[in-house]
């Protein structure tokens, strides 16, 4: 369902249309960004608050990620806060 003309969509509501469907908002791209690999790019402007991209991946406590990150560090592994916990999300899972 599409809102009124002139009324935006929450980000919340944005974000259940595109992960529902499994497909990625425009206005991205994947680049190689030396020396350190993949990254994404935006091509457009975003406000504050916008939802971007579901971010695929593992979710880890942060003494898991900790771990893994000694033992290899991929650099696609990031910190998250999420109900109120400190987590690592695992990219590669």
């Amino acid at each position: 369902m599409r809102p009124r003309r002139g009324v935006k969509s929450s980000p919340v509501d944005v974000a259940k249309q595109f992960v529902t469907k499994k497909i990625d908002m425009p206005g991205f791209k994947v680049e190689n960004i030396p020396p350190t690999g993949r990254g994404v790019i935006t091509q457009k402007p975003f406000q504050n608050g916008d939802f971007l991209l579901h971010y695929h991946g593992q979710l880890l406590t942060w003494e898991e990620g900790d771990r893994l990150e000694e033992r290899n560090s991929t650099g696609f592994r990031f910190f998250i806060k999420f109900k109120g916990k400190r987590c690592w999300k695992e990219a590669e899972a």
